[in-house]
């Protein structure tokens, strides 16, 4: 037991300390969703308070008020930054407190749900994973709703094993947190209504708590994005919600993209691999368990999700959105490794099975281990970095001589399939510090620009990859726009 805490501590301080370092960096990536959530955080600041109204950069002639979920996570960001000043790092380190619950909650759940030597090795798997270690210290609403989603799993599960009110209605409330804060996270409800079904049966249609669970957990999240729909139909901005089409087609059981692209994020960045066996494993050895259960229900309601919005899911770019699945996968994955570390503490050799392979399940459990100590380096490594475009962005403020709205260079309106894609690029207009319109890569002319230009555009702050895609449009602006400063991958085009 004492070495068990040891090696708890030491995990939880290991990844304390990875996340703290990680924490104190500004935002410097090209990452829309960073960008997005940075500039409605300083417009809260600048523009009012009211987190009831986000506004963004890429607004136009607009206010800017936008589609999204709840900005608790931003609003608390433009708190700090009237308490401390305005720190790009804020926000990392709100998300960095953030993982710290999350951590501390998952554990809560690992400790009350296996085995303790099955404990120690899924908080292991959990605490070092790839996508659990990146959002712990990205700017968005992945660490505030993670947080939520993993208490509310706790508390649930704890209730259905104690039959107390407390834990029931705290459960509801961390869901109504983890939808308002994403509403992705709304899937858990699939195992939720598993789990109350398997103990109550359909008594629980009769209980009050049912009803009260219900209301608690989903009625603020219907009022908020009712309002947040109003939002995008008045005003037609949305970060990704109403104006991107994510969801399963019939082209799913003929294009092989979408359950290849499903499976490839998650192998990658979830199971790291060769994780998968020690599942199956677990499986084997314990499939008659509570624990295997749980976790499979768990994991078949995250899957559910990815399959209905396969549009997004299976995209190597939203790898994030398989955080959910981080869970349930490390408690398999610690069910397997820590069966297999009590079998070979046995040490009976009599039977050759019962010595290899729960030795062969310790091998892969730390290669898998390994592997994601290996990617959390490289994306610590990156993170060090300095994005290109960040610096060129510095090169490019000076040049913009006169105030007022730009246009950058954004991303295509549709996919390969015709569907709505969200397009604005955010990043751009966060660090310039302006306000303006974004150009779809796949309408690119030179009608389009004059548009821009009637309605207020200064400046064309256009990428040179995104022209290329238009044959002859580049060469076109030069002839009809002075370019007032060239990067190795921007062009600045003054359109007066």
């Amino acid at each position: 037991m004492r070495a068990r805490r040891v090696i708890l501590a030491a995990l939880f301080a290991a990844a304390a300390l990875v996340r703290v370092i990680d924490a104190f960096r500004p935002l410097d990536r090209a990452s829309w969703r960073e960008s997005d959530i940075g500039s409605i955080s300083r417009n809260f600041t600048r523009e009012g308070m009211n987190p009831f109204y986000p506004r963004i950069d890429w607004r136009g002639n607009g206010p800017g008020f936008a589609e999204m979920e709840l900005p608790l996570y931003p609003w608390t960001i433009a708190v700090a930054y009237e308490l401390f000043g305005f720190h790009d790092e804020t926000g990392r380190i709100i998300s960095m407190l953030l993982s710290l619950g999350v951590l501390a909650f998952f554990w809560f759940l690992a400790r009350d749900t296996l085995e303790p030597n099955e404990a120690v090795a899924a908080f292991a798997f959990f605490a070092f994973n790839p996508l659990i270690f990146e959002v712990s210290t990205a700017v968005q609403p992945e660490g505030l709703t993670m947080f939520a989603y993993i208490a509310a799993v706790y508390f649930f599960a704890r209730w259905t094993r104690t039959d107390r009110t407390s834990g029931l209605f705290a459960a509801a409330v961390f869901t109504s947190l983890s939808v308002l804060a994403k509403a992705t996270s709304i899937h858990i409800g699939l195992l939720f209504a598993v789990l109350w079904l398997k103990k109550e049966g359909r008594a629980a249609f009769r209980n009050w708590r049912t009803y009260a669970f219900a209301a608690i957990a989903l009625i603020p999240g219907i009022i908020w994005y009712a309002h947040a729909k109003n939002l995008w139909l008045t005003y037609g901005n949305s970060l990704g919600v109403s104006n991107e089409y994510h969801w399963i087609g019939l082209d799913f059981f003929t294009n092989p993209y979408f359950i290849n692209g499903i499976l490839s994020n998650e192998i990658e960045w979830v199971w790291a691999g060769v994780g998968v066996i020690v599942a199956i494993a677990a499986v084997i050895f314990a499939r008659r368990e509570n624990a295997v259960s749980f976790s499979l229900m768990w994991f078949a309601s995250v899957l559910a999700f990815l399959v209905i919005a396969a549009r997004t899911t299976a995209d190597d770019w939203a790898n994030y959105y398989h955080v959910f699945a981080v869970g349930p996968a490390s408690l398999l994955i610690g069910i397997g490794a820590g069966r297999a570390i009590s079998i070979f503490a046995e040490r009976d050799r009599r039977v050759l099975m019962r010595f290899v392979v729960p030795v062969a399940i310790v091998i892969i459990s730390l290669a898998a281990f390994f592997y994601d100590l290996r990617s959390i380096r490289r994306l610590f490594l990156e993170h060090r970095a300095l994005d290109p475009a960040f610096i060129e962005a510095q090169q490019i403020e000076p040049y913009l001589r006169r105030d007022g709205l730009i246009l950058v260079s954004g991303g295509a309106c549709v996919d390969r399939d015709g569907y709505a894609l969200a397009y604005n690029a955010s990043y751009m207009f966060y660090w310039l510090g302006r306000k303006g319109f974004n150009i779809c890569s796949d309408r690119q002319t030179a009608a389009a620009v004059d548009e821009f230009r009637l309605r207020g555009a200064q400046y064309f702050v256009a990428q040179k990859s995104d022209l290329a895609k238009a044959p002859g449009f580049g060469a076109l602006l030069d002839s009809k726009y002075p370019s007032v400063i060239e990067t190795d991958e921007f062009v600045v085009f003054d359109l007066r």
